[in-house]
């Protein structure tokens, strides 16, 4: 109760508070709203605070009638304060500045609440369940990646595992030894620890359009497998020829349980990777439809992926030309290298932030209904977080270390990357530029609820593996 009553206090006074120049919550919130700063979404709203304790209090009291009318006349007379020292239109610019992520809570503050500043009665439960829905939402989306991380990694890492995989079922006791040994292969890859940011994001897109995580979860574990292919592919000697990924022997390079002869190694590689993109397409088609989801849906994301696929391996093909690219325009360099970003990273990227938009288009919208400015939008944020991953990587390909791969791969391979084309000190620039336009899009896409997001894109850019 004395910080329900010091924010009271805070609320109430705000017009006081900044022609005094003092700081509160409410104050300095307000203060990098009207700057618009990069930082702004990921300061948690004082106002939604405020107004979530007072629902806490009233659901703790087993909604006491008492209680919620007690509740309600501090929440009426907190804003009816602030209209009798400030003005009506001073109240309606508190409410646009603290409430514009949420314009039902603001309409029904503005017309309903206000309407009984003149004589409080007991709050409508419509009040608290819209405040308490806000809250709650406002909580998911607008978490620190660490703690998004914290709450749902586990989750992921002990749905990964894969046991068998085959029409008849058959009982891992009588499973063929070669079916076997492109399971282990494949798990091999798929736990060999690393981020999970793909899936993570697919998760925080779905907690923003309200989809029930366990039921994406096999979606979740699709995107894992068709990266972790792309990954084991990169790999090979005819691509980047690396023999460490993730702080291990790549799996070309492993006998894993001295199962198999050395000379095999490579060619187990290239079937388990063909196989992680088989069972991920089972597992998505099936268990999606099995989750609730209809087929129409399924079938549009299963098409969404393929086609990301395709594009990925374009940029895969474009990525092996790279050491051939005319080094005399720098201005076409870049260009190339930006479409090699997006093709081959930022279309994976893609595979994560599109499918949820698309399940959660309602069954009786028409297929041509998804080709939308908002689908549109998130392409685009797809492909900026591309270029951002894709030039972070040729910053620590020269400049990193413990990056649980070889350095210098680059100029190994004598690839041309951002740094080869830029400098180091280009590449940071431009990294910082794209960044700030990204999170831009990050907010067009999804207002200031998706905080968690605007994380990971900070995490992108400032990554040290």
């Amino acid at each position: 109760m004395p910080f329900l009553g010091q924010l009271t206090d805070d609320c109430r006074d705000f017009y006081d508070d900044i022609q005094s120049n003092s700081v509160t919550p409410f104050t300095h919130y307000a203060s990098f709203i009207g700057r618009q700063q990069i930082s702004t979404k990921q300061l948690l709203n004082p106002f939604y605070i405020f107004l979530h304790l007072c629902s806490d209090i009233y659901v703790s009291s087993q909604r006491d009638i008492q209680t919620g009318a007690f509740i309600g006349r501090r929440i009426s007379r907190t804003l009816k304060s602030i209209q009798t020292s400030s003005g009506e239109s001073a109240l309606r610019e508190f409410l646009y500045l603290f409430c514009q992520d949420n314009l039902r809570l603001h309409d029904y503050l503005w017309i309903n609440v206000r309407s009984h500043f003149s004589n409080v009665s007991d709050p409508e439960k419509l009040f608290f369940r819209i405040i308490n829905k806000a809250s709650i939402q406002y909580s998911r989306t607008n978490r620190k990646l660490e703690t998004y991380i914290g709450d749902h990694l586990r989750q992921i890492e002990d749905s990964l595992h894969i046991h068998l995989f085959s029409k008849t079922q058959k009982p891992p006791s009588v499973t063929r030894p070669d079916e076997q040994l492109l399971i282990s292969a494949m798990n091999y890859s798929v736990t060999a620890g690393g981020k999970r940011l793909r899936p993570l994001l697919m998760m925080m897109v779905c907690d923003l359009y309200h989809i029930d995580l366990k039921n994406v979860l096999p979606l979740a574990c699709g995107i894992e497998y068709l990266h972790t292919s792309s990954l084991i592919l990169d790999d090979l000697p005819a691509q980047d020829n690396s023999d460490l990924r993730r702080g291990r022997p790549t799996l070309h390079k492993t006998t894993i349980n001295n199962d198999i002869p050395n000379t095999l190694c490579e060619g187990r590689a290239q079937l388990a990777a063909i196989d992680l993109i088989a069972v991920s397409m089972s597992l998505i088609n099936h268990d999606l439809v099995k989750n609730g989801f209809t087929p129409e849906r399924v079938n549009q994301v299963v098409s969404e992926i393929s086609l990301s696929m395709h594009d990925l391996c374009i940029g895969q093909m474009m990525d092996l030309r790279a050491a051939h690219v005319s080094t005399e325009k720098e201005n076409g360099q870049l260009d190339e290298l930006d479409r090699v970003a997006w093709l081959k990273t930022g279309k994976a990227i893609e595979i994560a932030l599109i499918p949820p938009a698309i399940l959660a288009i309602s069954p009786s919208t028409s297929s041509v209904d998804i080709q939308c400015i908002e689908i549109a939008n998130i392409r685009e944020l797809g492909r900026l977080m591309g270029i951002l991953f894709q030039m972070r990587d040729d910053l620590l390909d020269v400049e990193g270390e413990d990056i649980g791969k070889p350095m210098a791969l680059d100029i190994k391979n004598n690839t041309t990357t951002y740094v080869s084309v830029l400098g180091i000190e280009g590449t940071r620039q431009r990294l910082k530029e794209l960044c700030r336009q990204t999170l831009k899009l990050v907010d067009e896409c999804w207002s200031s609820s998706a905080g968690t997001i605007r994380d990971v894109v900070n995490y992108i850019v400032n990554r040290k593996n």
